[in-house]
């Protein structure tokens, strides 16, 4: 069916990763997809901002080695060139000092002399648990997590000894990459980032994550400033209320796939089943702030990002940009990429925006002094929707809800990383899942 007066074989509702790859895959399998991004430009939490010569990704950062699928897409819109391997390196600083830990370097934690012998031991079970459920800890692949998938993270690490490893190491090292939220965060989480992004190691591109979204985005038909604000099943499909560009528009096709964090379908599409209208309604996001601070000299660092206890600096990591790939700062230049989220003691994100730009530069300057006086500018940018959040059991709810889709008679479908994980990986691939699915119904009607 070709597209003509708007209308298409299939509407994907929002153009980050999820909904661009799955636009991708619909035009593989020979369907004609439109692309609606509410926003001026796609690629949701991967997007990139350009500011004097200095590179920021704003929201993704890095992709981990067993990134199949990423990799795949990467290599099918001629990207490769662009590849660089990672070398993530992480410093904890504590009342102690500082303790270091290599990306691809499990090791590191294993013969780490800083922290005690029981916590050490606590980190060989924990090393042992990885290995034996790494299939279910690839992101992409949550649906096999389930076993996994009962008990909260601090709970985990207590009943195998390693309240030490946890509170020294893991709570303040990851509570940026999960949203603030690793007490409360399915072990499941915990696990697979470190299996991903420790274990695996990273890659990275050398010009900016967004040459990803773009060049998929480049490959089917996008429609910009299109924001959806009702979906309706109809006989001979489904129907879209939209605000295209400022004005309204109805558009017709024969399925849709909603690519929007899962909270936000139900306002749009009432006519869901309503206990998947309740069990989308449940999803929640972090809320994080993105301070990317440029500087006109790089700080002299061993490592490539920092975290901090709640004792030395709550709320807070920093992440070396200039070492991330190249080509994210201007030569001689250095650019540290500080997260911050809300604490008991800081609320962050009712701030203003000169408030977090200090707080950003201080939290710079209070840990590399020969910084003071180097700080060029602070680039802000505010995550509403920020990171995903499990807590024990929600995985679960989602591969119940991934197995109901497959089986699903509606021309609806649903993808996003609040269906599997904290990853772009996840994203992605629930979006080419979910193209599968609806070329498969489309095709036997």
């Amino acid at each position: 069916m070709a597209v003509h007066n708007g209308d298409a074989d299939v509407i994907v509702i929002g153009g980050g990763i999820a909904g661009l790859g799955a636009a991708v895959r619909l035009k593989d399998r020979g369907l004609e997809p439109v692309v609606l991004e509410a926003e001026s430009r796609v690629g949701g939490r991967m997007t990139t901002d350009r500011i004097n010569g200095f590179v920021v990704d704003r929201g993704v950062t890095l992709f981990g080695n067993a990134f199949g699928s990423m990799r795949a897409l990467v290599k099918r819109l001629g990207l490769s060139q662009l590849v660089c391997k990672g070398k993530f390196s992480v410093g904890i600083q504590d009342s102690a000092g500082c303790r270091g830990y290599r990306g691809g370097r499990f090791g590191d934690l294993l013969f780490d002399r800083g922290i005690s012998w029981r916590a050490r031991l606590a980190g060989v079970r924990f090393g042992f648990d990885l290995l034996r459920h790494h299939r279910a800890l690839v992101h992409g692949f949550s649906t096999l997590s389930g076993p996994l998938d009962g008990e909260d993270a601090r709970t985990y690490f207590r009943r195998i000894g390693g309240e030490e490893v946890f509170d020294r190491i893991l709570l303040p090292g990851l509570n940026g990459p999960v949203g603030g939220a690793v007490d409360t965060s399915s072990r499941v989480i915990l696990m697979q980032v470190l299996w991903n992004l420790l274990v695996r190691g990273q890659w990275n591109l050398t010009d900016g994550v967004d040459r990803i979204p773009e060049a998929a985005a480049s490959q089917v038909r996008v429609l910009t400033g299109a924001c959806a604000l009702y979906v309706e099943q109809r006989d001979s499909g489904v129907q879209i209320e939209a605000e295209v560009k400022g004005k309204q528009q109805t558009l017709r096709a024969r399925a849709v796939i909603f690519a929007i964090p899962g909270q936000l379908v139900p306002g749009i599409c009432p006519s869901l089943p309503e206990e998947t209208r309740a069990l989308l309604s449940r999803t929640q996001y972090s809320r994080i702030v993105n301070a990317a601070v440029a500087l006109s000299k790089p700080p002299n660092t061993a490592y490539a990002g920092y975290a901090f206890t709640e004792d030395v600096v709550p709320g807070a990591e920093i992440e070396m940009e200039h070492l991330r790939a190249p080509n994210r700062c201007p030569s001689g230049k250095g650019m540290a990429g500080v997260f911050l989220w809300d604490t008991p003691q800081r609320k962050r994100w009712d701030a203003d925006d000169e408030s977090l730009k200090q707080q950003a530069s201080d939290v710079v300057e209070q840990n590399f002094p020969e910084c003071r006086g180097r700080v060029l500018f602070v680039h802000l940018v505010r995550w509403n929707i920020g990171i995903a959040q499990f807590p024990p059991g929600r995985l679960r709810e989602m591969t119940g809800l991934r197995q109901q889709l497959a089986a699903w008679n509606f021309p609806f479908d649903l993808c996003g990383d609040y269906l599997d994980g904290l990853s772009s990986e996840g994203a992605l691939r629930t979006g080419e899942e979910a193209a599968d699915r609806t070329a498969k119904k489309l095709a036997a009607h």
